[in-house]
């Protein structure tokens, strides 16, 4: 991105909230009103400019508190029945409420927030500073791009006692990766399902269809970047307890020799191996 393309999405809100503060510094006000964007709370990817502009209007609500002003700053949801996601396809509006891993909101919920904030009750309860849809569904807690920020630890906490709750009542409940590697029978249906994770994991950060995934075919093809590498590593790391460079992911040849290299250097190979040692 080029400092022109920067400054033209970031302007606008930038430039026009400071217009109107400084038009309406001498005039008495019951409130001031900033829409915003959870796009800014969560630092939503390919949108940096975007994601700072929201940000900065945060920022300048609390600014004006500072000078003993009124500011409410309401960061949005996508809003499901009006403007741009009423007018897209079912298949934007899913990949754009993952993306952020938010719930969407109502036109009407928007206009009651805004009723608030005129009514000054923003300012009074939330500081000033109001975030909508923010709720990690517990399916959706591994594959959400910023669930490590730890701002987000309580929600991050809150998902995965949804999910204990869930599994311990359920007795079909899903396996975890790691669960089912250590279940593995042999090498090769472990590196099977080291390589369906990965699949399935890489088209949810990538939000790429997951039956356009090939295992012959290696990661970057997809779209993978460094910064995408950086957090396919962490969950690897973290779900597979295994070790591996950023660089490794980068230059696999396929998701098949990746997952070959994961199952080499996972602690839970160990396990693996010493199963199938007693077993024999």
């Amino acid at each position: 991105m080029t400092h022109s393309q920067w400054i033209s999405v970031v302007s606008a809100k930038v430039s026009g909230a400071w217009n109107f503060h400084n038009a309406l510094l001498n005039t008495p006000l019951s409130f001031f009103i900033l829409l915003s964007s959870a796009a800014g709370t969560v630092g939503n990817r390919g949108q940096a400019a975007y994601a700072a502009a929201n940000c900065f209007l945060n920022a300048f609500a609390q600014h004006r508190h500072t000078l003993g002003l009124p500011a409410s700053s309401i960061d949005l949801a996508p809003v499901s029945d009006a403007g741009y996601l009423a007018e897209g396809s079912a298949e934007r509006v899913a990949q754009i409420a993952g993306n952020l891993g938010s719930e969407m909101i109502s036109e009407k919920e928007v206009l009651a927030l805004i009723a608030a904030a005129v009514t000054g009750k923003i300012g009074n309860t939330c500081g000033g500073h109001c975030i909508t849809g923010l709720k990690i569904a517990s399916e959706a807690k591994d594959s959400l791009f910023w669930i490590e920020d730890a701002k987000f630890k309580h929600l991050k906490d809150k998902a995965e006692a949804e999910a204990s709750e869930l599994s311990a009542s359920s007795p079909n409940a899903a396996v975890s990766l790691g669960a089912a590697l250590e279940a593995a029978e042999s090498s090769q249906q472990a590196i099977e399902l080291i390589c369906e994770g990965l699949m399935t994991k890489v088209s949810a950060v990538l939000m790429v269809p997951r039956e356009e995934m090939d295992p012959s075919k290696a990661i970057v093809v997809y779209g993978l970047d460094s910064l995408v590498a950086i957090e396919i590593r962490n969950w690897i790391t973290r779900e597979l307890e295994a070790s591996l460079q950023v660089l490794e992911l980068l230059t696999s040849g396929s998701f098949w020799s990746l997952s070959e290299a994961v199952l080499a250097k996972s602690r839970l190979r160990t396990m693996f191996v010493g199963q199938n040692a007693e077993k024999k």
